[in-house]
């Protein structure tokens, strides 16, 4: 039991050095501010192993690439891809007096000519070339209107005020009692008129 509880110390007592001295470590570690010396036996050690490296090739070193591999485009041109959807045209016969910028004005100037030429001609082809012919215009009154207008036939304006014509009672009904009277002595002619043919025989005795 004894010998149990001394191992058990020493065992409490190593991991207590331990973490002691790995606290020293760390505390170095911070309290140094200088990253950038480098010992001498260090910097022998270092320039020693890069002798054996002067004058070779890195095998991490990239070839530098030509100006053309670096503009060099991922995708493929679609002239090249599908020459059939294109038309190759040469400039080769063009001479430089027709390449300045004098001709260009002139042949832009001329397309535009062109261009409004053809719109006049469409808006001249959608008009109508027929004659148009201008007829007197007619006006039809209305029999309502006209009524009206006979009706306020005897209206008069004076001193600016409108003067109705005199209305008579019941003159309306003795017109309308005249006209059948009228119209019953007509009937009444023609009546005898029908009847003077038949008696033409008593006048003959």
């Amino acid at each position: 039991m004894s010998s149990f509880i001394e191992r058990q110390k020493n065992l409490f007592d190593h991991l207590k050095e331990a973490e002691r001295k790995h606290k020293g470590l760390i505390s170095e570690e911070r309290t140094s501010s200088d990253y950038g010396t480098i010992d001498r036996q260090t910097y022998r050690r270092v320039k020693c192993e890069m002798k054996r490296f002067r004058g070779k090739e890195s095998i991490y070193k990239r070839p530098e690439a030509t100006l053309r591999e670096c503009l060099r485009s991922r995708a493929i041109p679609d002239h090249i891809k599908n020459p059939h959807k294109w038309t190759y045209y040469s400039l080769a016969d063009v001479t430089p007096d027709q390449m300045s910028e004098a001709t260009n004005t002139a042949t832009a100037l001329a397309f535009l000519k062109e261009m409004e030429e053809r719109e006049l001609a469409k808006i001249k082809m959608d008009i109508d070339e027929t004659d148009v012919e201008f007829k007197k215009p007619t006006f039809h009154v209305s029999k309502m209107i006209k009524k009206e207008h006979i009706d306020n036939h005897g209206i008069m304006f004076k001193n600016n005020k409108v003067i109705m014509p005199e209305y008579v009672v019941g003159a309306s009904q003795k017109k309308k009692k005249i006209q059948r009277i009228k119209e019953e002595k007509n009937d009444n002619m023609e009546e005898i008129k029908n009847v003077g043919p038949k008696l033409e025989h008593l006048y003959d005795e």
